[in-house]
């Protein structure tokens, strides 16, 4: 019993005199609503009567303005009144008639509270069925969870009932539910697009699709840790632009669907999680390996198979820690990895968060594991805003006797990763060359003192006399002593390189010919590089 604009301009108590829009008189009317703001969108629906006194009018431009605004809106009709200019402006007309808006006159002596009064039983008797259908669904959709359904079998016939087709996807693009195929370009644009969204819900379109989007937030509550809903009109066939765009009311009747399928799914995460995090103070030490063994198989890993080792902060965003933990679960689940457990390692609330994948028959490679964690970060990145997630992977092992080495080799490429620049590094173990990785685990403030000793009197020197005895160094050492062959580089004469190395040996006390203090001023040099190189 839904009351149609044609229905309410024939009320003859109001008087009301369509001015332009015959063929929208078929369009459903849900509400009414009064306003004079210029820009009255964000407190629009859908199908909606505005009435408005015209008071936002202050020249012909502005009636342009209002309605395209509540054309975009996709309201049912404006209702004019004319008290303040004694007249509806031609302009406000043609507007309506350019963006196919109906208009209609309501008479000065016709006030909005009539207007609002005569429409309000049709109104709220359309709200009451649709309340009813709504809360009937909603007890079906939970009787059928309680059995055991889950959401992406129930989702494809309530979106159907809704006339929509929908999508729920975490951030990282891993599509969880939905009722039609969604190309991943088109996943990954609307991951980005929720990821970077000024408020919720939003509109895009996405090939052209009017798409309205939206979070399931989880915890913690941050996009990164949400699900994003995405609602499309139905259409008849494949994914082609068709139809305006969906209803509010049937993205928020989808939204209270999804949040029951949410809170279950974070019960369950955190059973899981306080069997991971016992994995975690295993790995840091807390018990045998008889023990890490049993704690790895209640995860369910087998402690036989093969293993990679992740490691992983989040640093420049305030949020809880568990959000460092929530990004890598999501981006190692988005990989379609082997199983993986997630734990946070005991200690500083900026600890790393580590994850061990494993369990395939094989056991994964650390090249696999890296490059498919990028492709997934490279998703998340969009969120990341100040921060930066820093990721370092180890090699492969085999079996659980493996996993303490690996989560330190892990560790150490983490150091690495971190000191690389960019919102997200990913650096595997054997990206970093052998010195490199022993000098990860050295303390920063010892890097920065052994390299102070060595070269700060080389560096002084080049700042005061205009020289460049550090890179007359590294280049001797790069070719590993030959003096011919670094003058050759260098482009200078031999007798030059030598009284250039002369310098460096005075003034760093430091005798060249000797292997091991090439060896210490060789670290130096690498302890100023970015890590990796």
């Amino acid at each position: 019993m839904t009351m149609l604009l044609r229905d309410a301009l024939a009320l003859p108590a109001l008087r009301l005199t369509l001015l332009t829009g015959d063929d929208g008189l078929d369009r459903p009317v849900t509400q009414v609503f009064v306003t004079d703001l210029p820009d009255p969108r964000r407190y629009l629906c859908g199908g909606e009567v505005v009435l408005t006194g015209l008071m936002w009018r202050r020249g012909a431009t502005d009636a342009e303005n209002f309605v395209r605004a509540c054309a975009t809106a996709r309201v049912a009709a404006i209702g004019a009144g004319h008290a303040a200019l004694g007249r509806v402006p031609g302009d406000l007309v043609e507007a309506c008639r350019r963006h196919g808006v109906p208009l209609f006159e309501v008479p000065v002596e016709v006030s909005f509270r009539e207007v609002i009064e005569a429409f309000a039983p049709s109104v709220w008797k359309q709200r009451a069925n649709g309340l009813a259908t709504v809360l009937g669904r909603q007890r079906g959709v939970v009787a059928a969870m309680t059995a055991g359904a889950r959401l992406p079998d129930l989702l494809p016939a309530i979106a159907a009932d809704l006339g929509v087709r929908c999508w729920l996807l975490s951030p990282a693009g891993r599509r969880i539910a939905g009722t039609a195929p969604l190309p991943a370009p088109a996943a990954r644009d609307l991951c980005a697009a929720f990821l970077t969204a000024t408020r919720l819900p939003f509109t895009t379109r996405v090939d052209g699709v009017p798409v309205s989007v939206t979070a399931i937030t989880g915890s913690p509550e941050h996009r990164m840790a949400s699900w994003l809903l995405a609602c499309a009109p139905a259409v008849p066939q494949g994914w082609a632009p068709s139809g305006p765009e969906p209803g509010g009311d049937a993205l928020a009747e989808l939204v209270d669907v999804v949040a029951l399928e949410r809170t279950q799914a974070d019960e369950a995460e955190r059973v899981e999680q306080r069997l991971a995090d016992q994995v975690g103070r295993a790995l840091a030490g807390d018990g045998d390996e008889a023990d890490l063994r049993a704690r790895l198989r209640a995860c369910g890993l087998s402690p036989d198979r093969g293993f990679v080792a992740l490691a992983a902060t989040l640093t420049g965003l305030r949020t809880p820690p568990a959000l460092a933990l929530a990004v890598l679960r999501e981006a190692v689940r988005a990989t379609g990895l082997p199983a993986a457990v997630t734990a946070a390692l005991p200690g500083a609330p900026d600890a790393p968060v580590l994850a061990v994948v494993g369990d395939a028959a094989s056991g994964p490679t650390a090249a696999g594991v890296a490059g498919a964690l990028r492709d997934a970060l490279d998703v998340l990145a969009a969120g990341l805003g100040p921060g930066r997630l820093a990721v370092g992977i180890s090699t492969a092992g085999r079996a659980a006797t493996a996993l303490p080495g690996l989560v330190q080799e892990a560790t150490h490429a983490l150091r690495a990763a971190a000191a690389r620049p960019g919102p997200v590094a990913v650096v595997r173990s054997d990206e970093v060359a052998s010195h490199l990785m022993l000098l990860a685990g050295v303390p920063a403030d010892t890097q920065r003192a052994f390299r102070s000793r060595l070269l700060d009197p080389l560096t002084g020197y080049d700042r005061q006399h205009g020289t460049d005895l550090v890179h007359t160094l590294n280049a001797f050492l790069s070719a590993n002593g030959a003096w011919r062959r670094c003058a050759e580089s260098l482009h200078v004469h031999v007798n030059t390189l030598r009284y250039r190395i002369g310098q460096i040996e005075r003034l760093t006390g430091r005798d060249l010919d000797r292997f091991a203090d090439r060896v210490d001023l060789f670290l130096a040099l690498r302890l100023g590089e970015p890590s990796g190189s």
